[in-house]
């Protein structure tokens, strides 16, 4: 499901006033973005220090502020339609001192060109994550009007969105839950609660076209807040989940080219095919839709695609010079990838290379691809499985660089601001690390930890623990947060140091 909001006119869309969840897409993650276009042969090269970003819908801005306050060269801008969020945004901006962050309250569906020249300048990156498939075709065009006159010439376009074939199965629950809720009173959790009732009732009775058992029992086991949201995601008569050639055929008008996943492994044919099925699908006739058919077979719902205006090949000579740093304590790595066709995984001796080379510190794909435990693997090979498995991340720059008191008070606000109720969400935040140009996701009860650590606390699990409960705690609760305090030091707090983090 999305975490971001929709645009539009207040007065005709739906679920407006939903306050929406705050979380952090890491694949927003520039360093992420350079390795994905990489991967795909695609040269995006911006300069790390200057960017200008667009995040269209930004919701709670909490993607937005990661970014700002790992980038202090960077200019970034938020849109979103709610003035709730823009508020929120706002002060959590102020608070955590980031001058280059700026929120807008804007309908895009009402901008024409010269409106956009005046608020936003040009971008190196537009983000646009969970808004497309949730708003009618006139905010659809004002997006299309924003990339071809905001978007710079080799600028990337990130867009998340609920796809078909693999959201074939929702159609018929966003019919139901919009019938639902349309029948019934009071907040949008209550719509939602009751809408989600009456399909678990036809389900018992019988119904023959509903989502699976296991999609029904997770809606009727939402909370509040939760269930608020689901009438944001079905409860709209604009949700329309896209195919991926649809959405290229509509973005034409800004001179995007489509350039791949923003996760690449996700659609790499040798991890999820058998050879049957790739021979088969090889075999089928040219002129259809390779990357739909790939999807008939794929478990993805929501697709990340990355664009470029004016794509240019050439990604994957660079891939040798990106650098990375481990992410995940040696011990606790699995440097494999789990599929529907089985388990991707390296050799043992290329494993215990990469680890130790790593442990030392950061490395380029390029030293890693020439250890010698490492033959016959290319850095296109060792960029994916590092980067999908988080064993380690790609850097923006070396760690240690960047403003790290910047990225402290960042990281406090979000977790003071937003902690506990990501907590009761289970939403992931963000954890700004300058190294990486973002952060990283992770969750509320680590980002406290972290930023203990961030404000001089030693990385002693009871200290933390102490730190973190109140004074009134039952031994229970100080017993388990020092558990958990324990297991995250265990896993993160040499790689934070090595980063630079803590």
């Amino acid at each position: 499901m999305s975490t971001q909001s929709t645009g539009g006119m207040k007065a005709s869309y739906a679920a407006a006033d939903i306050r929406y969840l705050a979380a952090f897409q890491e694949e927003t993650v520039p360093a992420r973005l350079r390795l994905a276009a990489a991967l795909h042969d695609a040269v995006w090269n911006p300069n790390p220090e200057k960017m200008t970003v667009i995040d269209i819908g930004c919701g709670r801005g909490v993607t937005a502020t990661v970014l700002a306050a790992a980038n202090p060269g960077w200019d970034v801008h938020g849109l979103d339609l709610q003035p709730a969020h823009v508020v929120e945004a706002r002060e959590i901006a102020a608070e955590a001192g980031l001058d280059n962050l700026h929120f807008h309250e804007a309908d895009v569906a009402a901008l024409d060109v010269p409106a956009m020249e005046r608020m936003l300048p040009q971008a190196d990156l537009v983000i646009l994550y969970g808004v497309w498939t949730w708003v009618p075709d006139v905010v659809r065009a004002g997006i299309v009007r924003l990339l071809a006159s905001r978007l710079k010439p080799g600028g990337m376009l990130l867009i998340g969105y609920n796809a078909m074939p693999g959201f074939s199965d929702s159609i018929v629950l966003q019919r139901l839950m919009a019938e639902g809720m349309a029948a019934t009173h009071g907040s949008d959790a209550a719509k939602a609660r009751a809408a989600t009732g009456f399909i678990k009732q036809l389900a018992d009775g019988g119904a023959r076209h509903l989502p699976s058992e296991k999609m029904l029992e997770r809606l009727t086991s939402y909370s509040d807040g939760m269930s608020a949201y689901l009438a944001h995601e079905y409860g709209t008569g604009f949700w329309r989940p896209a195919f991926a050639a649809d959405l290229r055929r509509d973005l034409i008008p800004a001179s995007l080219d489509f350039v791949g996943s923003a996760v690449p492994a996700e659609t790499a044919p040798e991890l999820h095919l058998r050879p049957e099925q790739r021979e088969m699908l090889e075999n089928l006739p040219p002129q259809m839709d390779r990357d739909f058919l790939l999807d008939l077979f794929l478990l993805r719902r929501f697709r990340r695609d990355v664009f470029i205006k004016g794509r240019r090949p050439g990604g994957r000579a660079m891939l040798a010079q990106l650098p990375f740093v481990l992410f995940t304590a040696p011990d606790k790595v699995e440097l494999a990838i789990h599929t529907v066709a089985g388990k991707a995984e390296l050799p043992p001796a290329a494993n215990a290379a990469l680890l130790e080379a790593l442990a030392s510190g950061p490395k380029t794909l390029g030293e890693l691809a020439a250890l010698p435990g490492c033959a016959g693997l290319t850095p296109a090979d060792l960029g994916m499985m590092l980067s999908t498995t988080n064993t380690a991340l790609p850097l923006w720059r070396p760690p240690g660089r960047g403003d790290q008191a910047r990225a402290a008070r960042a990281n406090a606000t979000l977790f003071n601001r937003l902690g506990a109720e990501a907590a009761a969400s289970s939403s992931p935040l963000g954890f700004v690390v300058p190294a990486l140009g973002g952060g990283h996701i992770i969750s509320a009860s680590d980002l406290g930890v972290a930023c203990a650590l961030q404000g001089g606390a030693p990385p002693d699990p009871a200290t933390l623990a102490r730190l973190l409960l109140p004074a009134t705690a039952p031994d229970e609760m100080l017993a388990n947060a020092e558990k958990g305090a324990r297991a995250l030091l265990d896993r993160q707090y040499g790689t934070w140091k090595a980063m630079g983090a803590v």
